[in-house]
């Protein structure tokens, strides 16, 4: 993800930005485009650094940051996704499907689709 090229990252946070404002709109409401944009292009590098690189996994890692803040691998009011993210043994898949089971459910508004550019 990180080493996209300039449009096909373009287009992906794009496609991340819809999937937030359908899935998340109460979160997203009091926020415009380039800041929504910009915390997509932060919640990229963040999910990079816990070896979160697929499509769907960055997606869900920026749900995340949205619903519990930017933040959250690190907030101390989160331990419990923290010990999932270091959790060696789990693919960064199984890790945000655990995540998402217990944290996103209930922030979600329809049933989700996959943003790809």
């Amino acid at each position: 993800m990180v080493c996209f090229d300039a449009s096909v990252r373009s287009a992906y946070v794009s496609s991340v930005v819809r999937f937030l404002r359908e899935q998340l709109s109460r979160e997203c409401a009091g926020l415009g485009e380039p800041e929504l944009r910009a915390r997509v292009e932060r919640g990229i590098t963040a999910a990079s650094t816990h070896g979160i690189t697929a499509r769907w996994d960055v997606a869900r890692y920026i749900a995340c940051q949205l619903c519990l803040g930017e933040r959250f691998d690190t907030d101390p009011a989160h331990p419990w996704p923290q010990a999932v993210l270091a959790r060696s043994y789990l693919t960064p898949s199984r890790k945000m499907d655990w995540i998402e089971r217990h944290y996103l459910r209930p922030y979600r508004r329809r049933a989700p689709t996959v943003p790809v550019p």
